[in-house]
């Protein structure tokens, strides 16, 4: 709130100004019945013209009020928002493997949205109540403070019932909030993986599931709704209270001649303006600690232990990169990982990593891309650790394709231009070419401004991991990295790419994991991992003429080719 300090005292002057306002009403109402009890009537109508003018300062004070405050909180839950979701594009690789997509969403919508309602309404209520107390409490111990006294005995006791009621409610939000993220998670992994439910017939177990969650959240909800709405009860009984106190100590005071007409009907007044404020402190309570709840949980992300990422934008080295690993290791809480491994990568050279699944190469390309930090070990690019401080210019100059090919659900043109938004028609078509993705282009009815669908739903396996080798490729990377990027294409077009690719290697360093030997053999050299070790590393010529890993999975991967080749005629 403190860039609104402005607009928010103003907002308050006017809660003020509306409570006092409201407040100062039955006062002259009851002049004015006491005038006419003295039988003054031009005085009485003088007062009920000052009533009204009090009247409508109230009410101008009101619509100020809402019009500010309730516009204010809209504007904060905004910037709250925004904020909240640039600090999750400003977290690092780690932070994202331990959350969940259903639970981040939460706190970005139902979180967020808590905490509006109480800087909005919540905080209007609540300072509504306390404009109007102090006032109202003043005129009351002025016209008699026994009868004060004894009317405002109940609404103690309904402080206590609203403390007691504020606290349960702040524990059910709490379970509330988690359940709902549970709930949004699991909806997120079962539409996501639609696919999969059907295949395996899963539909049953995932509607169970659901509906379990569903209950839970249910009971959670009434029993908060429960807690809620006992405000709203406790209020008017002990208003009834205080009532039944005005009219029965009131009533003998008036008729003992020690308390006027006019007064009591003032002191009437003062009990209905204080109704209204009185119930939507309990309100406002609520509020406050779902808000405290929807908070906490926000401040979990905002204050996770992973460093920020360097903001400042910069532009990258022309040359292709250098690399060295030295004693580099990763490891993960299960033990398993990659490394110790020590290798030296040229400018403008290539490396295909082979290993079976789990071996590792993903770890390691992970690493050279800057989203995973050795455990141990030292990255040096160009010459340079490559740390936090320098992560923004190494990845200006990356081209990263992961094994699943993620694009946008936008245009085809969009996803290829993400990285390089100003690239030309021509660059376009060149890339695609080189990941022949240009026949493709072509046979779609809207070209390059065909809508690819959530996920690039409407277009194959192979055509998005052409379609992200096509938008690597654009950004002229001086880093290009491929993890399996080619698993999902036939063999005849992925031969197709890798002649086209030959032409870019010297201008960027190539490292590919691979399980494909003919596609390791593009590289300069080729390093076989099993079980995160190295087990061999040399030009592919020389691996393939030692015995080792290299040369069976070769002898293997050629007589299967041979059989394909056999069996197409």
């Amino acid at each position: 709130m403190a860039p609104h300090r402005g607009r928010l005292a103003f907002g308050l002057f006017a809660t003020v100004v509306c409570g006092a306002s409201a407040a100062w009403v039955p006062y002259w109402s009851g002049r004015a019945v006491h005038r006419l009890e003295m039988g003054q009537y031009a005085a009485s109508r003088r007062m009920l013209g000052v009533m009204l003018a009090f009247t409508a300062l109230a009410a101008l004070g009101r619509y100020l009020m809402r019009n500010i405050l309730i516009g204010l909180s809209r504007q904060i839950e905004r910037e709250q928002r925004e904020s909240l979701f640039a600090h999750l594009l400003e977290r690092p690789f780690a932070f994202f493997e331990r959350q969940r997509v259903g639970d981040l969403m939460s706190r970005l919508g139902e979180d967020i949205g808590a905490v509006r309602m109480a800087t909005g309404p919540g905080l209007m209520s609540f300072l509504q109540a306390f404009s109007v107390l102090p006032v109202t409490l003043a005129l009351m111990l002025n016209g008699h403070p026994g009868l004060t006294l004894a009317v405002m005995a109940p609404f103690a006791l309904l402080g206590l019932g609203f403390y007691l009621v504020g606290k349960a409610s702040h524990r059910l939000q709490q379970k509330a909030q988690v359940v709902t993220a549970a709930l949004n998670t699991y909806s997120h992994e079962t539409i996501s993986g639609e696919r999969v439910v059907q295949a395996f017939g899963l539909e049953a177990s995932r509607i169970e599931g659901f509906e379990a969650l569903c209950r839970k959240q249910a009971r959670l909800s009434i029993r908060q709704s429960a807690l809620f709405s006992s405000y709203g009860p406790m209020a008017l009984l002990m208003g009834g209270l205080a009532a039944m106190v005005l009219v029965a100590f009131g009533g003998r005071l008036v008729l003992g001649r020690e308390l006027s007409l006019g007064d009591l009907t003032a002191f009437t007044g003062y009990l209905a303006a204080l109704t209204w404020p009185v119930m939507s402190l309990g309100w406002a309570t609520n509020l406050f600690q779902r808000a405290r709840a929807g908070q906490e949980r926000i401040d979990q992300v905002l204050e996770s232990p992973e460093p920020l990422l360097p903001q400042e934008k910069t532009e990258p080295d022309a040359a292709p990169a250098r690399l060295e690993l030295r004693d580099a290791e990763h490891r993960f809480a299960t033990g398993r990982g990659l490394g110790p491994l020590s290798l030296e990568i040229p400018s403008g050279g290539s490396l295909a990593v082979v290993g079976s699944i789990g071996s590792g190469k993903t770890v390691l390309l992970q690493m050279l891309a800057g989203l995973r930090e050795p455990t141990s070990g030292e990255l040096k690019v160009d010459g340079r650790p490559l740390d936090h401080g320098n992560l923004r210019r190494h990845w200006a100059g990356l081209g990263w394709v992961p094994q699943e090919a993620f694009l946008f659900s936008a245009t085809l043109r969009e996803n290829l231009a993400l990285g390089r938004p100003d690239a030309t028609e021509e660059e376009l078509w060149n890339v695609a070419q080189v990941a022949s993705l240009d026949d493709l282009i072509r046979r779609l009815s809207a070209g390059l401004d065909t809508f690819v669908g959530e996920r690039g739903v409407t277009l194959s396996g192979g055509e998005r991991q052409r379609a992200a080798l096509a938008r690597a490729l654009l950004r002229k990377p001086r880093l290009l990295l491929l993890d399996d990027a080619l698993s999902a294409v036939d063999a005849e077009t992925e031969s197709r790419i890798l002649a086209n690719l030959q032409r870019h290697l010297g201008q960027t360093t190539l490292v590919l994991a691979t399980h494909r030997v003919f596609v390791a053999e593009l590289c300069d050299r080729v390093l076989v991992l099993e079980e995160g070790l190295p087990v061999q590393y040399g030009p592919p010529a020389d691996l393939a003429a030692q015995e080792g890993p290299f040369a069976r999975l070769k002898r293997l991967q050629s007589l299967e080719r041979e059989l394909v080749g056999a069996e197409e005629p």
